[in-house]
């Protein structure tokens, strides 16, 4: 474990930095990314930025998301990793053949995080990898401006779900007090993270909820290819869905099954105070907190669907049991 000092160090003593975050980019992850990048450029270093996959649209409002690579060729003396508990959660941005001598600076806030990096400064009490940054900023010897304001405080608000979560801490309000005090509207990232959904969003829930089971207690459901297909629905991941589904009074574990192009599940899962479903997540490749987690499982769909909720009832007897 290292400290915000030592990884301020390490990215001060660098002059190309490639920072990369997790496949299936939430807003955690895509501010992080931002909001550091903005920060490093201020701090005239030579930054790039790379994630497999696309920005969500609902991010698109966000200063520079254009930047953001989906590959990358250039030479980098420092990788900086943001919001990611493990290597393979990178995906294909992450090339050990020409990155296995570059040193890593892991910066991430998952209970689940295997400390894969030469700097490991994880803080599973963190509510966001983008509350960490601040302080990050203020050890580079930056000023906040509205920018990377803007960009970290979406970080915040999408990992706390507007300020809902038990990680919400005074520490928490008090960072985003700093952040808008530097520019950045509570109330209308509030609008657009929360507030606002494209038509073909609304349509692919419409469509996903007419397919819910209730199994004893856990909720589930499932994102096809052949859905995304007839609704036009082209965006990563579950736009929120699974947030959503774990408000059921029912249910104390819900779960989104969503099928990849290539044939892969990407797995989220959500559950109420009380119980944990990071340690399945994790036993299954994946990672994340106690109350959000998710991973990625070869297809087919039906066995990866049978072996998570296999896995999850027996998780949840054994949690049940133990109260």
């Amino acid at each position: 474990m290292k400290t915000v000092q030592e990884a301020a160090k390490q990215i001060s003593d660098a002059e190309r930095i490639l920072i990369v975050c997790h496949v299936s980019p939430d807003g955690d992850a895509i501010g992080s990314m931002l909001g550091l990048g903005l920060t490093l450029s201020e701090a005239q270093k030579r930054v790039i930025l790379c994630c497999a996959d696309p920005v969500p649209s609902q991010y698109r409002y966000l200063p520079h998301w254009e930047t953001i690579a989906r590959s990358c060729s250039e030479r980098c003396d420092l990788l900086v990793t943001l919001d990611c508990s493990d290597l393979d959660r990178l995906g294909a941005v992450y090339d050990p053949s020409t990155l296995h001598d570059v040193p890593i600076v892991n910066i991430d806030h998952h209970t689940t995080n295997v400390e894969f990096g030469d700097v490991n400064w994880v803080e599973p009490e963190a509510a966001a990898t983008a509350q960490m940054l601040v302080r990050l900023v203020h050890g580079l010897g930056i000023s906040l401006n509205a920018d990377i304001a803007t960009c970290l405080l979406t970080g915040i608000l999408t990992d706390t779900l507007g300020f809902r979560t038990s990680a919400t801490t005074p520490e928490v309000m008090e960072t985003a007090i700093q952040l808008m005090k530097a520019g950045a509207s509570l109330p209308e990232l509030t609008d657009r993270i929360f507030g606002r959904r494209p038509m073909r969003t609304i349509e692919m829930w419409a469509t996903t909820l007419q397919n819910l089971h209730l199994e004893g207690h856990i909720l589930w459901t499932e994102i096809t290819q052949r859905m995304r297909r007839r609704i036009g629905y082209q965006e990563n991941g579950d736009a929120g869905l699974a947030n959503f589904l774990s408000t059921a009074n029912e249910a104390d574990i819900a779960i989104i099954f969503d099928e990849q192009q290539d044939g892969q599940v990407n797995v989220s899962m959500r559950c109420v105070p009380g119980y944990d479903v990071s340690q399945v997540a994790f036993d299954l490749g994946g990672g994340g907190h106690a109350q959000a987690a998710g991973c990625t499982l070869s297809g087919p769909l039906e066995g990866a669907r049978t072996r998570v909720l296999s896995m999850l009832q027996k998780s949840w007897s054994m949690q049940n049991s133990s109260r």
